[in-house]
């Protein structure tokens, strides 16, 4: 069976184990790496996404067919034993699974590419000179291509959002283009003589006229430089978008709807973070790679654009208040709105410009609730995210510390001292209530290990600890353990904590086990404190091997109550 599929499968299959009871996990290593990357025959159909039916279909038509078809909710299909996301050509672990540097962090999908030099050349081979970020595409001196962007209003935010949106994507696990800000002079620029611009609805020969209005409604600095973002192109076929929702049919790895993706559903926090309100499928890439034989390759999917993060301001100020607090039609406030005479205070009421202006938009703190967040309109994966999503999500966010937002702003090279201030308080202070809402309800303990330090204990790190929620004093510790196939409860000795956040106890042993003879275990870890004191456990499952304990689960049940055999 290929491990795509073992993927979709593993927790019915686990489930069939036990049926009735407690889910036992099989003797096995957790599934790390999807196997979706086999090459086929290709490449797959481009997709073209159109903006406003898109808007309407997830607005209205897509609701109404879910309703009618009445299709149950669920948990992710795409997890492993240890409840967290094996890499796939979605997906790759990083800031969740691993220790990231400061460069690492700062660079983000630009580490190991040259930068874009402003002191050669660059030629222009096509441009859109309109829109809320105008610009053009570019080919440098070395042959790669950029798209270029500036900003008309609202002076290094939308740079700002490209440059540190895609870097805290990039840093959970996404695929993402590499953005840089530049500062740049019109005089570098060349237009290629092939280059054509779409002018009355036909193809014209560009000029440096077309170029012009840019450079006049863009900021200028008083040294004559214009910033801009520059994203390079990522070096593969673009197929199009890819979807929130259902299945390529031409492509045989794609076996999970995406939908129901936990990488995908839990793409909301991010979203909430940053207010990436524009999270759509058309700021998405599918691309084709081809690693070996030529016309045959798979589909890696990618994320892209963040130049609506961080306060976007529109012509309508009514609307503009609204991002992220509401959809753009949103039938449920409407409704709200309907029965209780408009009387209903909303966060959009209150929300006001701040010491930036108008730079920085309505985008705060205070008035972010994490999940009372909301696109500009409906996004189907969005809609399904479970608890256990967004708590997975937090905990890669927790691993993203202040120290590594400090970083990734430094990328943005904001040069306004207010604005670049006021993006680092709003955005750790959005992180710290995300950490608060979802590392509360289910156990924000992770990573467990047998370790051979505390003498073959069974260790987690306690996230609430390590990210500063709470102080280690004010945290209590208790273990309940269960063993042999009636699953007896038997007692384990108070965990300790140590200085860097990692929570120990002894695991019980069985009696007569051996590599032969396996025996199951399972421990429950329990933290309490202040503010997190819902006592829902982190369920260790583990095989006795008589010599030695292996880990083989994870799990965290949203109450205390004991596994049954």
């Amino acid at each position: 069976m290929r491990l795509a599929i073992a993927t979709v499968l593993l927790t019915e299959l686990a489930a069939l184990g036990c049926a009735g009871g407690t889910r036992r996990f099989p003797l096995r290593d957790p599934l790390w790496q999807d196997d979706d990357e086999r090459p086929f025959a290709g490449p797959p159909s481009e997709y073209w996404s159109p903006l406003a039916w898109d808007a309407a279909d997830k607005t209205i038509f897509l609701p109404v067919s879910e309703a009618l078809s009445m299709r149950p909710g669920g948990e992710a299909w795409n997890v492993n034993a240890l409840d967290e996301v094996p890499d796939s050509s979605w997906f790759h672990a990083r800031a969740g699974r691993r220790p990231l540097s400061r460069e690492d962090l700062a660079q983000g999908a630009c580490k190991g590419r040259a930068p874009l030099s402003t002191d050669s050349e660059w030629v222009v081979v096509s441009a859109k000179p309109n829109g809320a970020n105008p610009g053009f595409v570019i080919e440098a001196a070395d042959g790669r291509k950029f798209l270029v962007k500036f900003e008309v209003d609202q002076a290094e935010r939308a740079t700002a959002g490209d440059a540190i949106g895609s870097r805290v994507y990039w840093a959970a696990g996404f695929e993402t283009p590499c953005n840089t800000v530049v500062f740049m002079k019109p005089d570098v620029l060349r237009i290629a003589p092939d280059a054509k611009i779409e002018e009355g609805g036909e193809k014209v020969k560009l000029e440096r006229r077309h170029l012009d209005p840019i450079f006049e409604a863009a900021p200028k600095a008083p040294d004559g430089t214009f910033r801009a973002s520059a994203s390079l192109f990522f070096d593969a076929k673009p197929l199009g978008p890819w979807t929130y929702e259902g299945r390529r049919d031409d492509d045989p790895n794609d076996v999970v709807p995406h939908d129901d993706r936990r990488e995908v559903r839990a793409g909301y926090v991010l979203g909430a973070w940053l207010n990436h309100f524009d999270a759509r499928e058309q700021n998405t890439m599918a691309l084709w790679i081809e690693p070996g034989e030529k016309g045959r390759g798979f589909v890696r999917h990618a994320m892209l654009d963040w130049g609506d993060c961080f306060g976007s301001i529109w012509e309508w100020d009514a609307l503009t208040r609204r991002l992220g607090h509401s959809h753009y039609l949103d039938f449920q406030h409407v409704a709200e709105d309907f029965v209780t005479l408009g009387l209903l205070r909303r966060p959009w009421h209150d929300v006001k410009l701040g010491p930036s202006g108008r730079v920085l938009g309505y985008f705060d703190a205070d008035h972010f609730t994490p999940d009372a967040w909301r696109p500009g309109y409906p996004n189907p994966a969005f809609g399904r995210m479970t608890e256990r999503d967004a708590a997975w999500m937090a905990r890669i966010i927790a691993k993203i510390d202040e120290a590594a937002v400090d970083a990734m702003i430094d990328e943005a090279k904001v040069r306004s001292p207010v604005t670049d201030g006021e993006l680092r308080r709003i955005l750790k202070a959005r992180r710290a209530k995300i950490l608060q809402r979802w590392l509360g309800r289910l156990s924000p303990l992770t990573s467990p290990e047998i370790s051979a330090a505390e003498k073959g204990a069974l260790c987690m790190e306690d996230l609430v600890v390590t990210t500063g929620l709470s102080a280690p004093k004010t945290r209590g510790y208790s273990a309940r353990g269960f063993v042999g196939d009636s699953l007896s409860e038997t007692a384990v000795a108070a965990p300790t904590i140590s200085g860097d956040g990692r929570v120990c106890a002894a695991a019980p042993r069985a009696a007569g086990a051996s590599k032969a003879s396996p025996k199951y275990v399972i421990v429950d870890l329990f933290a309490t404190s202040p503010g997190f004191g819902r006592k829902a456990p982190a369920r260790v499952h583990l095989y006795d091997l008589g010599d030695a304990l292996r880990i083989v689960g994870l799990e965290r049940p949203g109450d205390d109550a004991p596994p049954r055999p």
